[in-house]
C-alpha cells in the first residue's frame, strides 16, 4: 500500500478526535519555528547612581540566540540542552506521530508516549527562564516578553491538546494491535 492510500486509509478509520490531533501536530510545527527564532525576551540591567539612572546592558535574543550566546561563553552543554528540549524532541515527536499515523505499529506509539514525556521539559525550560526573571525583576533588572515567547507558548499548549487528541487513537491502536497477536 502506498503512503497516500496509507494515509487515507489512517484518516478514514480515525474518529474526528484523532484527526484533530493530526492536524494540531501540524499546526504545531508552524508555531515552533518562530517560537525559537523570534525574540523571546529582553533582559535591561540598569543602575541608579547620583540620581541618575544608566542602561548597563539591554540584550533582546530568541532561544536559537540563546543556545549561541550560551555555546560562545562556553557553555555548550547547556545551549545543548535547550536545543535539545525545545527544538530536538519537539521535532522528534510530531515527526513520530506522522510516522505512527502513516505506518501504525504497537512500538511507535509506545516510543510516541515516552518522548512525549519529555517534551514537556520545553514547558519546564520556559517556565524556569520566566520565574527567574520575574524574581529578579528590581528597579536594576528587568525583563520584558515578546513574540517568540507567545509563539512557543502556542507551540506548547497546540502540542499538548493534540497528544490529548491523539491518545485515545494510540490507544485503540495499542488494543487493536494485541487483540490482532491474540487471534494468531
Amino acid at each position: 500500500m502506498n503512503l497516500l492510500a496509507r494515509a487515507t486509509h489512517t484518516w478514514k478509520q480515525a474518529g474526528w478526535p484523532p484527526r484533530l490531533g493530526l492536524i494540531l501536530t501540524f499546526a504545531s510545527f508552524f508555531l515552533l519555528y518562530p517560537g525559537v527564532t523570534e525574540p523571546i525576551m529582553t533582559i535591561k540591567a540598569t543602575i541608579n547612581m547620583f540620581g541618575l539612572k544608566s542602561t548597563i546592558f539591554a540584550e533582546t535574543r530568541s532561544i536559537l540566540e540563546t543556545v549561541y550566546s550560551l555555546q560562545d561563553a562556553g557553555y555548550a552543554s547547556v545551549g545543548f540542552m535547550v536545543i535539545t528540549f525545545s527544538v530536538i524532541i519537539p521535532v522528534s515527536k510530531g515527526l513520530l506521530i506522522v510516522w505512527a499515523w502513516l505506518s501504525p505499529a504497537r512500538w511507535r506509539w509506545q516510543l510516541i508516549a515516552m518522548v512525549s514525556k519529555w517534551s514537556m521539559a520545553d514547558v519546564f525550560v520556559v517556565a524556569i527562564l520566566v520565574a527567574f526573571f520575574t524574581a529578579q525583576a528590581t528597579a536594576e533588572l528587568q525583563s520584558n516578553l515578546h513574540s517568540g515567547f507567545y509563539w512557543f507558548t502556542g507551540y506548547c499548549l497546540v502540542s499538548i491538546f493534540s497528544g490529548q487528541c491523539l491518545a485515545s487513537y494510540s490507544q485503540h491502536q495499542l488494543n487493536q494491535t494485541l487483540t490482532a497477536k491474540d487471534h494468531y
